[in-house]
């Protein structure tokens, strides 16, 4: 009873820390430092806004299934539990892999500076190709910070609800890294294609 007790507790308190420190605080703080909007999905880009609402439709499923983990234990059979994974040590794992995903995906924001960007921002015609730091050892590492924040939350909840949702995150954000590059490679084009050679797509 005090480990679920304790699993639930971190789990609330990492996805408001994450909440707040990837999206609240970061967007306002970039607004202020560099004058420019972040978010720049919009309606007339079909395709990236139908993925970042799947990606937030994704994002409310895994609230849910801390909801369910943390208030209503005797309603968590129904999201199908994988018995033979629920194991402290790997629960323990878990743990530490979302701790990393968050430190991960909130450095590799920083290091982008005024680049970041949620979405591709059709109107840019010029910018900074940032290509030391992590993105000397991955291309994508924000997308890959993500996603094993949703292996983390599978090795310390391990349901067919939280599994399923790595190999959704997994496609999303291969479509959305496709997007991305074609768009960097218009930008930059041969230094972004000599990038991409050298520099792993996750690690």
């Amino acid at each position: 009873m005090k480990t679920q007790l304790f699993y639930s507790i971190f789990l609330i308190t990492f996805f408001v820390v994450y909440i707040l420190v990837l999206y609240v605080f970061n967007i306002k703080a970039f607004r202020n430092k560099y004058h420019i909007e972040p978010r720049v999905v919009t309606k007339s880009d079909a395709v990236m806004y139908k993925l970042q609402l799947y990606r937030n439709g994704i994002f409310f499923g895994l609230m849910m299934n801390i909801m369910v983990y943390a208030f209503f234990p005797t309603y968590y059979e129904l999201l199908v539990p994988i018995p033979y994974l629920e194991i402290p040590f790997l629960k323990g794992i878990g743990v530490v892999v979302l701790i990393g995903s968050l430190l991960l995906t909130r450095f590799s924001q920083m290091q982008l500076k005024g680049a970041w960007r949620i979405g591709i921002d059709s109107s840019e015609t010029h910018g900074t190709l940032v290509t030391d730091g992590i993105y000397k050892v991955s291309r994508n590492p924000i997308a890959l910070g993500m996603l094993l924040s949703t292996i983390g939350l599978f090795l310390v909840t391990p349901n067919m609800i939280t599994f399923s949702i790595i190999i959704l995150v997994h496609l999303i954000f291969s479509i959305r890294i496709l997007l991305e590059e074609e768009h960097l490679y218009k930008l930059h084009g041969e230094a972004y294609e000599r990038y991409r050679n050298r520099t792993r797509k996750w690690i």
